[in-house]
């Protein structure tokens, strides 16, 4: 009775190390498209000061996409 009651101990232990993985690979994933937003902004504001409408677009449709990921 003991050894099955030990199994399912490890095999919830295993479930509880996949979630805590799974929280720190969104924490993660979230700051690092945190900081790639905050340098999108910066180029964008670049862009504005240099009136380079390219780079405008293709950084605001970037900046978009991470938005559009955030919320969906």
């Amino acid at each position: 009775m003991k050894h099955n009651t030990h199994v399912k101990y490890n095999t919830l232990e295993s479930f509880v190390s996949t979630i805590n993985d799974l929280g720190i690979e969104l924490i993660i994933d979230e700051s690092l498209r945190n900081v790639r937003k905050q340098e999108l902004e910066r180029l964008i504001d670049n862009a504005l000061k240099n009136k380079n409408e390219n780079d405008f677009k293709r950084y605001t449709e970037e900046y978009r996409n991470l938005e559009e990921f955030l919320v969906g």
